[in-house]
């Protein structure tokens, strides 16, 4: 057994091993390369089209208002009406406001591009705009005479029946997002089978869902209906067209991982929503819709409406509802804290690499007196190890028996063969909960370290930090006492490789959180080890 134990790691049967793993990792990736011929290829940038709706013969063509002038057009809905907009630009946002519903297009973040350095838009439909007024009846927008009382602040009227429709808008530029207020007097026939609210979105299918090269691309639906239950759908990566419907809503969103469009309900009439995907046309909608009664003579609507980053400042200071539209995971209760202590620690040191780093010290310091108990714990099973071999030859016909005295021994000496496995456990959730922060931070998106690292929302491009994380971890089971046989401590000396094949696609904010983990844990083996020498001496 001791001349086992003493064989050389790479023996001609742990290197033809090695040379299969790397054979079958290479020829994994020639395989992905060949499905996902565009995987690596920057996306192609599409040219966005405006759709101008088409006038009756006698109407003029589109034209853009300036402040304070009336854009009057016919507001009988289903008709051909002229478009007539007004734009608007800031820092945070740029919009055109159209009267067809008073919808927004063009919706562009103006602080924010993606990977390809193309500018973040919001809400893109080649058929509806954004927050746009329709009925649900006739399936089309109000037609709305349309004033800009100033930049930001809109007001239309509309005559829908014998209802007379009159919404207002007004962008906050401080909290960067809008109030909107929709009253209707007399409400007709039409008005009573539905009002809604629209939210729609091109589908950005992702680029790649296999196993080793997965996409962290998607776009949701959340909603939160029945008094505060929330569902989220996915129909970025839906394979059907989704149908759902959600009575008594009082928030309701499209987002990416980063970015959202959403409106908080504030009307006494309770709403409902309706969401809705198309696979084969690649687009999705949602919508917010209010069925007032009839015999009222006027009803009052009033939402927050948003388009933006998500921000949890930003949401919190806009709506305490609003944040919940940040999915953190199973473990939330775990990632929002590290997000704030992570938040704390780049006040004091201007920089998200350097705050990471802050929190993985911060995270294993914590968990180290588990650590040393471990060490302790996995140094004695080491050292009872003899004992054990001759309790297993004693009682190898009374298994009982064995279960006992083993029990008793490693009591004696304090010694718990699950010890070693308590660190690793309680850093699970940690790890799950900080791949939510970094996959859905919008501080981290776009945000560099050092030399390389130009984007810790991103994978390592040159898959410096994976690999560096795999020798740390190499070398750390090497300083690791075990109490493997030599047959189980070859297969977990693959772990390493394992690990660096998973980290490959994964944001590098994250891989830098394990490599740093794995060069404390390193540090904390060599004192270990140097302590345990000198108490020995």
């Amino acid at each position: 057994m001791q001349e086992q134990n003493k064989s050389s790691f790479f023996d001609p049967k742990t290197i033809l091993a090695l040379v299969l793993v790397g054979a079958v990792w290479f020829g994994w990736q020639t395989y992905l390369t060949k499905k996902y011929p565009n995987y690596n290829k920057p996306a192609q940038k599409t040219a966005t089209t405006e759709t101008t709706t088409t006038a009756a013969p006698t109407t003029g063509e589109t034209t853009v208002g300036t402040p304070g002038q009336t854009v009057e057009t016919k507001s009988t809905p289903g008709q051909v009406v002229a478009e007539k907009s007004f734009d608007f630009k800031d820092d945070n946002i740029s919009f055109t406001i159209t009267n067809h519903g008073m919808g927004l297009k063009n919706v562009v973040l103006n602080k924010y591009v993606d990977y390809d350095k193309n500018p973040i838009k919001v809400g893109q439909s080649d058929t509806e705009s954004l927050f746009e007024l329709k009925l649900a009846a006739q399936a089309a927008p109000v037609n709305f005479d349309l004033k800009e009382e100033a930049p930001g602040q809109y007001v239309g009227t509309a005559q829908v029946g014998e209802s007379t429709v009159t919404r207002t808008l007004k962008y906050d530029v401080e909290k960067q997002a809008f109030t909107n207020k929709v009253v209707i007097e007399k409400p007709s026939a039409e008005i009573a089978q539905g009002v809604t609210l629209v939210i729609p979105e091109k589908v950005t299918v992702p680029q790649s869902t296999s196993f080793l090269m997965p996409s962290y691309q998607h776009q949701d639906f959340f909603v939160k209906h029945n008094g505060g239950k929330s569902e989220t759908v996915n129909f970025s990566s839906a394979k059907e067209n989704v149908a759902k419907s959600f009575p008594q809503v009082s928030l309701l969103s499209a987002s990416t991982q980063y970015f959202s469009a959403a409106i908080v309900d504030k009307s006494e009439i309770i709403p409902e929503t309706a969401l809705h995907s198309n696979v084969a046309a690649k687009t999705a909608y949602a919508e917010l819709i209010y069925k007032p009664a009839q015999a009222s003579q006027t009803i009052a609507l009033e939402q927050i409406l948003y388009a933006g980053p998500k921000s949890i400042e930003t949401l919190k200071a806009i709506d305490p509802e609003l944040p919940s539209i940040i999915d953190h995971g199973f473990f939330g209760f775990i990632a929002r804290p590290l997000l704030y202590i992570m938040k704390a620690f780049y006040t004091v040191v201007g920089n998200w690499g350097l705050a990471i780093i802050c929190l993985t010290l911060l995270v294993r310091l914590c968990v180290l007196p588990f650590a040393l108990m471990s060490a302790k714990s996995m140094k004695a099973m080491q050292e009872i190890q003899p004992l054990l071999q001759t309790l297993r030859e004693k009682y190898k016909d009374d298994p009982m028996a064995l279960n006992r005295e083993t029990m008793a021994l490693m009591k004696e000496h304090k010694a718990n063969p699950i010890g070693g496995c308590l660190p690793m456990l309680l850093q699970i959730p940690v790890f799950f909960a900080l791949y939510r922060v970094i996959g859905s931070s919008i501080e981290l998106y776009h945000s560099p370290f050092y030399g390389w690292i130009h984007d810790l929302s991103s994978a390592d491009k040159f898959y410096v930090l994976p690999i560096l994380m795999g020798g740390t971890m190499f070398l750390q089971q090497k300083m690791t006492p075990t109490t493997m046989d030599p047959a189980q401590a070859k297969i977990m000396a693959f772990l390493p490789l394992v690990f660096i094949l998973f980290m490959l696609q994964l944001p590098s904010g994250l891989t830098l959180y394990m490599t740093v983990s794995a060069i404390f844990g390193i540090t904390q083996q060599f004192f270990f080890l140097r302590d345990s020498k000198k108490a020995t001496a």
